[in-house]
């Protein structure tokens, strides 16, 4: 597997924490013919636990490979987007399939762009995936600077010029998010999955940076760091503001089971 994967552990591109860092990356990314899926073999997953885990793997040759995977993680990572904004899906989309699926002519998915146009392409072919985008109101954060042309104490400028790099890891009671090169833009849409609401980038400053930061996860009650909200204040020397903005939204005309192989 490329080094590409590797640096960003796959989970990354699966519709979890680092989604939003994603999407806002891939949105500058240059015209090129788009990956579609060409075969894709799909069963109902069979559990064999009551705690059966999914998993999900993208190989070399242009393969896709899941197991115990939902629909619903389908169009989040696909879409680039959460529940909340997916709106008339119906109601089996929770159920979990195995996937085994190649790219057509095998071409290889080497950045997060193209593996949310396979996703599509397999949810179009195969799901019969028909849908439209529009706009709601809705709550989002603003991220400001908590004061003027201060930074916090884990706040680092970044000179480096590599490429941002992100990589955000839970325990169940400790989180922690480690980034490099990255800008405000990059960060508020790193926020995003973590605040539980669309971040915008409302602090006015340019140049990039890098941070580690830890905290207590939402559904941690017994530890004994601070919050996600607590630790962008006092370590980032940011933060984050309820304010009403215009939320992006997935609206769902047509999603079928797949048919037989």
């Amino acid at each position: 597997m490329n080094s590409f994967w590797r640096r960003r552990s796959l989970a990354l591109l699966l519709a979890t924490v680092t989604s939003p860092l994603l999407l806002a990356r891939s949105q500058s990314t240059d015209t090129h013919v788009p990956v579609r899926v060409d075969v894709a073999s799909i069963h109902p997953h069979q559990s064999t636990t009551m705690d059966d885990p999914s998993d999900r793997r993208v190989l070399p040759g242009g393969r896709f490979v899941a197991t115990g995977t939902s629909v619903r993680t389908l169009l989040r990572v696909a879409l680039m987007t959460d529940d909340s904004r997916i709106l008339g899906a119906p109601s089996w989309i929770d159920r979990k399939y195995d996937i085994n699926a190649t790219t057509a002519d095998h071409a290889e998915i080497t950045n997060p762009h193209q593996f949310q146009e396979f996703l599509l392409s397999l949810l179009e072919t195969r799901f019969q995936l028909k849908f439209h985008r529009d706009q709601k109101e809705g709550s989002v954060y603003w991220l400001e600077q908590e004061k003027p042309g201060k930074d916090g104490p884990a706040m680092k400028p970044d000179t480096s010029g590599s490429p941002p790099e992100m990589s955000t890891n839970s325990s169940g009671v400790r989180a922690t998010m480690k980034a490099s090169g990255m800008s405000m833009r990059d960060i508020a849409a790193a926020l995003t999955r973590q605040a539980g609401r669309p971040v915008e980038d409302h602090t006015g400053i340019s140049g990039r940076f890098s941070f580690q930061i830890e905290w207590a996860p939402q559904v941690a009650s017994d530890s004994s760091l601070p919050s996600l909200f607590t630790v962008v204040k006092e370590q980032l020397g940011l933060r984050l503001r309820p304010a009403k903005g215009n939320l992006e939204v997935f609206v769902i005309h047509r999603l079928e089971e797949p048919s037989a192989n």
